[in-house]
């Protein structure tokens, strides 16, 4: 049996959420559909899955103020992650060819671009997400899925090939590190095809969308979609659609905010650069 899939997330945040016990002040027993209005408030989980997960909290071992808790704040938390769109839009429109030839002119950064989970939970819960109730819980766990991810024998989470590149290919992680950003060879020498992928990344982040949806049942059949050339990426195996709940929107969410915390630091080094150059002149 693989290990780390959904069901070991759905037992591990009941069992931690019971030990350090409940916070009731996050109810939406206003909402006329209570918890599954909240699901379809986030945009970029496709209509199929919304209504899976709908139909799997019927299942599910979760309590009704856990599960509210949760999906309340997975609305929040993209909000909040919207807000700073804006931000890397403005760089890219503005600096962007001059951050990628600086990039390029960088030496190995392998060791500045490690990442403890420690330090993503920091971020998730400070000023940036505040985050603290069940959903940290779900996101601190969420995250060992998405460290040891190959363990689970899931399909790829990503929707556009920037997200599945950082996923598939830039993405890694090491005991003694945390979460590492490859950008060399495993030689260790440079890779040209590894940054310009990286250097596409932070583009993307931002937008048009904070997460790019994949094409519902309907669009794909609309579409035309060749059964034969194989699922989409949007396609459940069979083992993960039996699972009930799913926290793939959730591990997208950890490798966007992974993405974020490496390209603000960049871009944080690159602008100490400019400044340092400009005292220079």
């Amino acid at each position: 049996m693989p290990r780390f899939r959904d069901e070991w997330v759905v037992d591990r945040v009941l069992f931690d959420y019971m030990a350090g016990g409940s916070c009731a002040c996050c109810g939406f027993s206003f909402l006329p559909n209570g918890t599954a209005d909240l699901v379809h408030a986030v945009s970029d989980i496709d209509t199929d899955a919304a209504n899976d997960e709908i139909q799997a909290m019927k299942h599910d071992p979760w309590p009704k103020e856990l599960r509210d808790q949760i999906w309340a704040d997975r609305v929040r938390l993209r909000q909040k992650a919207k807000l700073r769109m804006k931000t890397y839009q403005a760089f890219v429109n503005e600096q962007f060819d001059e951050f990628a030839d600086w990039m390029k002119q960088q030496g190995n950064l392998n060791r500045m671009l490690q990442l403890p989970r420690s330090e993503i939970m920091s971020v998730i819960r400070g000023s940036l997400y505040d985050i603290h109730s069940a959903y940290a819980v779900v996101l601190d766990i969420v995250m060992e899925q998405v460290a040891f991810f190959s363990l689970t024998e899931y399909g790829p989470d990503g929707r556009s090939a920037d997200e599945l590149a950082f996923e598939q290919q830039l993405l890694q992680f090491d005991k003694r590190g945390g979460f590492v950003l490859k950008l060399l060879n495993d030689d260790g020498s440079s890779s040209e095809e590894l940054l310009n992928m990286w250097l596409q990344r932070i583009k993307s982040l931002g937008g048009p969308k904070l997460l790019d949806r994949g094409p519902s049942k309907e669009d794909e059949a609309e579409e035309g979609f060749d059964a034969d050339a194989g699922p989409s990426i949007n396609t459940k195996t069979e083992q993960q659609a039996s699972t009930g709940a799913s926290f793939q929107s959730d591990r997208r969410i950890i490798r966007l905010i992974i993405a974020r915390f490496w390209a603000d630091l960049l871009m944080d080094k690159f602008a100490e650069a400019k400044r340092a150059k400009s005292i220079e002149v």
